[in-house]
């Protein structure tokens, strides 16, 4: 696990000049050792994280005579692939992923990512044919930001070592912007910063850096997608316990190659819980860490315990107090780069920090809700869809009468209704497919906020791709292309770099999650009666080996922390230190009502009041 940085410059010595500056921005993330290559116009720079051969065999930039290699995550089936490199002819030691990840592209090209299993973000410098390569893997555990103008062409793992270049451009782009106050994060291929990109999941870039100096860089791009997962999701299989087994055995046994100790991240839910029964069933030692909270609502530290204790294994938990999260949260703006407004951001490092003291490498358990139809919200789309159907001829309604007036009316007849509840359903009510409606429930700042605050009305360009499929494999779809990768896997790594650790995720194998979205969706579904269903059916199902039914099949907590309740009290000082940052970007006016309806206990979305705190904080800290 490391950080790389690099690009290449056209008559400016600028990036040779601050390279290092920009690799350094990104120290948290590499302590062990770093490295620059310099080659004309082209630069590489590597901080790392020693994982996997801790000696100075794989000290990047990682160079032959005619490539040279940095590269951040892990290749966990390196040996395999060293064998079958092997077995073509090719002299490989495989000592280490480093070594293999460069012997496998110079025997395969841009075809060798099609036998890693792992987590990675690379890029490979070929000096003979003068052209650069950027790869995000499958799933897109790890992050990867480009810039590129007239001049040059720059990457970096983290915005921070882009913004370490002093001629970066420091726009924000309303794209951008919409995005994340509709999700609480931005939709890959855009970044807050205009003209810089997120190379998204699944993709690879390849740059002709002589066709760069004569026609142009922009022209000298080529973006090929070498990983599509729809198809998997097109087909209907039957379920296998075999196959399943088999496939969730080698994907969590994967993310134990390393050459120091793992710990695991317990919630005492489903997919962790997961997690913890497969290591144990294959005879692993390790130990678990759990978040807890004072407030019962929020607290799975008395289910994390139990988990443990019924498998035999330590369990050590850290309470997330006010007084913590008081102290990480004018934090996250320097550790996760641009907007992010997941505020479970705050246990996870937390979480962490615990977790670095002692280990260098820890397990999650990301993807499950994607893979087992485990979000709540899945079934209120669903739920609601057929509902609003019997009433699709009324929407007309919506439309001409005034929402103020409507919902005036309506909490006069005794019917609770706020403001975004109706608007919800009034977008609900107009959504012209399954897709539709669910933009509209995954959304905080609709279309009536985004125009009030003069920016763009966005439906989710990339939630047409999943289009085609069953209702339930097409959220599935959506959230792992999207929400994962840019929600969810951000989160834990910003969170684990930030102190120096390695967050992995052993329930995203690619034959594990190729296995599950495959499924006919009923094989994943539970039905719990007079019309309710539930998800997780096949993790559930073989959990009951090792756990009581009364600990699996409870209601679903998530990982979310009182923070309404906090900045209705405590920290409500932190919203008006910050406010003065909206100039510019969000409406005074509208900004005045959704925070005095907020103090005056009125019903407001919440996550509206806490997206608008961290991109004023995130301007405050960046002075953009």
């Amino acid at each position: 696990m490391c950080r790389i940085v690099g690009g290449f410059e056209f008559d400016d010595d600028t990036l040779r000049n601050n390279i290092e500056k920009m690799r350094d921005s990104m120290m948290s993330g590499g302590p062990d050792d770093c490295g620059i290559f310099m080659e004309k116009e082209v630069v590489l720079a590597h901080r790392r994280l020693s994982v996997i051969d801790l000696s100075n065999h794989s000290h990047q930039p990682f160079c032959d005579e005619r490539y040279a290699l940095v590269f951040n995550g892990e290749i966990y089936n390196y040996k395999e692939v060293a064998k079958i490199l092997r077995s073509e002819g090719v002299a490989c030691e495989g000592r280490s992923d480093t070594e293999v990840l460069l012997a496998s592209f110079r025997h395969w090209g841009v075809a060798c990512v099609s036998f890693f299993e792992g987590m990675f973000a690379f890029v490979v410098f070929d000096s003979l044919e003068r052209k650069l390569y950027l790869f995000r893997d499958r799933f897109g555990v790890k992050p990867l930001y480009y810039y590129f103008d007239s001049h040059r062409f720059l990457f970096a793992s983290e915005l921070k070592g882009l913004l370490a270049y002093p001629k970066l451009p420091k726009k924000i782009n309303k794209i951008a912007l919409s995005y994340f106050l509709e999700l609480g994060y931005i939709l890959a291929p855009f970044s807050i910063l205009e003209e810089t990109y997120k190379l998204e999941n699944g993709y690879y870039l390849e740059i002709d850096l002589q066709k760069a100096k004569k026609q142009g860089i922009k022209k000298a791009i080529n973006k090929v997608q070498y990983y599509n997962i729809k198809s998997s999701y097109q087909a209907n299989e039957d379920f296998n316990w075999v196959a399943f087994q088999e496939a969730l055995h080698k994907s969590v046994s994967l993310r134990m190659v390393s050459d120091v100790g793992v710990a695991v991240c317990l919630s005492g839910g489903v997919d962790s819980s997961l997690v913890c029964a497969v290591l144990k069933e294959g005879g692993y030692d390790f130990e678990t860490f759990s978040i807890a909270f004072l407030e019962s609502g929020f607290n799975e530290g008395d289910y994390a315990k139990g988990v443990a204790d019924i498998l035999g294994i330590n369990n050590y938990q850290l309470v997330c107090s006010l007084k913590e999260a008081q102290g990480l949260i004018p934090k996250l703006p320097l550790i996760y780069d641009e907007p992010f407004g997941d505020s479970s951001a705050i246990p996870t490092l937390l979480l962490a920090q615990s977790i670095q003291k002692t280990h260098k490498v820890a397990l999650s358990a990301d993807g499950g809700d994607e893979l087992g139809f485990g979000y709540e919200r899945y079934f209120w789309a669903f739920n609601r869809y057929q509902k609003y159907q019997k009433y699709k001829n009324f929407s007309f309604l919506f439309k001409i009468l005034q929402p103020q007036l409507v919902v005036k009316m309506l909490q006069q007849c005794g019917i609770k209704m706020s403001m975004d509840k109706f608007l919800r359903i009034r977008g609900q009510l107009d959504s012209k497919s399954f897709l539709e409606h669910y933009w509209v429930e995954i959304t905080h700042f609709r279309k009536e906020g985004l125009e009030a605050n003069g920016l763009p009305f966005l439906e989710g360009w990339r939630i047409f791709e999943c289009e085609g499929l069953d209702g339930f494999k097409e959220m599935s779809f959506f959230d792992l292309q999207n929400y994962l990768s840019e929600d969810i896997l951000t989160k834990t790594d910003r969170a684990s770099m930030s102190v120096g650790l390695e967050f992995r995720e052993p329930l995203l194998g690619r034959g594990l999650v190729e296995f599950m979205v495959s499924l006919k969706p009923q094989e994943n579904l539970i039905n719990q009666g007079r019309e309710r269903i539930a998800g997780k059916k096949i993790f559930k199902q073989y959990l009951e080996k090792f756990l009581p039914k009364e600990l699996i099949y409870r209601p679903k907590m998530g990982f979310g922390i009182p923070l309404e309740e906090w900045m209705r009290g405590n920290l409500r000082y932190l919203l008006d230190e910050v406010l003065p940052y909206s100039e510019g970007y969000l409406d005074k006016q509208y900004l005045e009502r959704l925070v005095s309806n907020f103090d005056r206990g009125k019903s407001v979305d919440f996550a509206k009041i806490w997206y608008v705190y961290v991109f004023c904080a995130w301007r405050r800290e960046w002075g953009i």
